[in-house]
C-alpha cells in the first residue's frame, strides 16, 4: 500500500529570549513559540499557510494545567484526518506538584520538555493524566527531551518546526549555554510500514509514533553513527536517553523503532553530478523490519535547519544536529 507523499514545510523560526522569571522562563516561552508558529499564516519561505489545509496542522495550547495563565502544553491535529484520528502533544512546566502524566520510560520531573503521540483520540482534557491527555484512545506516553539547566531563565533559544500532512518535527537549541544544547522531537505518522498486513500496519496502512534525542547531553553533530545518547531514531529504555517507538498495530502498546543502520556521511557524499543523495532511513524492532521514514532521507553532511534549494526553488529542508555542519536528514518539500 503506497501511502500519500509527505510535503515537508518549515515554519519561520522563533527566538525565545531570557525572561528572568522562574515561572514563565524558557519552557513556557518555547511552548508559546510553538503555538505562534502553529497558528502562523505564512511559512518561512513566505508562502501562504492555512491551518487545517495542505501540510498545516491546527494547534491549540493549555494554559490551565499546573500554572494558570502559563502555557504548559501545545497539542495539534493534522490537516489529513484518518480513521485512526491521531493527535500530537508537546508539554512541560517548571511546576509539577502532584504530577501523574503518562511517561514512556523516563521519570517525571519539572523543567523538561516532553512529547507524545495519540491515536483513536478524543478531545483534549489535560496532559497531567495517568493514561492519556485526551478523553479516549491510546497514548505513547511522553518522551523526554532537553531539560533542567537548559531552561534557566537566563538562557535564550531558537525554536524550529517542520510539518508535513501527517507528522511534525520540533527542533530547539539553547544559544548561550556552554554546549549549545539542542534537542529534537518527531511525532505522528512518519513511518511507512510498506505493507497493509494487519501485523505490520494500522487499519489505515500507517504507523504512528514518537522519537526524541533525549535529555542526556546535546544532539551530536555525528548523531547518525551514535547509539544510546545524543542521537534520534534510536530507542533505549534508560531514563532520559534517546527514545523511538511506534504503536503496535491495532493495540495501545508500543514497539521500539530503531535505525537499521549507523552511518557516517561526509560533506562530499554526493552523486556523480553533485546532487544530494536521498537514502531511505529504515526502522527495525529487534530482528523485525518496521518500516521506513516518509520523505525523510539520509544525505551528505550539511548545515542543519536550512532549506535545500535547486535552481532557485526550495526542494526540501535539512534536519540534524547543532547549527553548523552535521549529519542531516533531507525532508523533501
Amino acid at each position: 500500500m503506497a501511502l500519500p507523499t509527505q510535503n515537508w514545510r518549515m515554519l519561520q523560526p522563533v527566538y525565545v529570549g531570557a525572561t528572568g522569571s522562574t515561572v514563565t522562563g524558557g519552557i513556557a516561552g518555547i511552548l508559546d513559540a510553538i503555538y505562534t508558529m502553529g497558528t502562523a499564516t505564512t511559512y518561512a519561505d513566505g508562502t501562504a499557510r492555512t491551518p487545517g489545509s495542505g501540510s498545516a496542522w491546527t494547534w491549540n495550547r493549555d494554559q490551565t494545567t499546573f500554572v494558570p495563565g502559563v502555557t504548559t502544553a501545545c497539542y495539534a491535529t493534522p490537516p489529513t484526518t484518518t480513521a485512526i484520528n491521531q493527535q500530537i502533544i508537546i508539554a512541560g512546566s517548571t511546576s509539577v506538584a502532584g504530577a501523574v502524566w503518562k511517561q514512556l520510560y523516563d521519570a517525571r520531573a519539572a523543567n523538561q520538555i516532553y512529547a507524545g503521540t495519540a491515536k483513536n483520540s478524543g478531545a483534549y482534557t489535560s496532559w497531567n493524566n495517568a493514561t492519556t491527555p485526551f478523553t479516549a484512545g491510546d497514548f505513547t506516553g511522553f518522551v523526554t527531551g532537553m531539560g533542567t539547566s537548559n531552561f534557566a531563565a537566563t538562557n535564550t533559544y531558537i525554536v524550529y518546526m517542520l510539518e508535513s500532512q501527517e507528522a511534525v518535527v520540533v527542533w530547539l537549541q539553547s544559544l548561550n549555554n556552554v554546549n549549545l544544547n539542542c534537542g529534537v522531537f518527531v511525532m505522528g505518522a512518519y513511518c511507512d510500514p510498506l505493507s497493509a498486513a494487519a501485523l505490520n500496519a494500522e487499519s489505515d496502512g500507517r504507523l504512528y509514533g514518537v522519537t526524541t534525542s533525549g535529555f542526556q547531553g546535546r544532539l551530536a553533530s555525528n548523531w547518525l553513527s551514535l547509539t544510546l545518547q545524543q542521537t534520534f531514531f534510536w530507542n533505549d529504555t534508560t531514563n532520559q536517553y534517546a527514545h523511538s517507538v511506534v504503536f503496535t498495530p491495532g493495540a495501545g502498546t508500543v514497539l521500539p523503532a530503531t535505525r537499521f543502520v549507523s552511518v557516517s556521511p561526509t560533506t562530499d557524499f554526493v552523486s556523480r553530478n553533485g546532487d544530494l543523495p536521498q537514502i531511505p532511513l529504515q526502522l527495525v524492532s529487534g530482528n523485525n523490519f518496521i518500516g521506513q521514514l516518509r520523505q525523510m532521507f539520509i544525505t551528505r553532511d550539511s548545515s542543519s535547519m536550512v532549506a535545500w534549494e535547486s535552481g532557485g526553488v526550495v526542494r526540501g529542508y535539512l534536519l540534524g544536529g547543532p547549527l553548523g555542519t552535521s549529519d542531516v536528514l533531507l525532508l523533501t518539500y
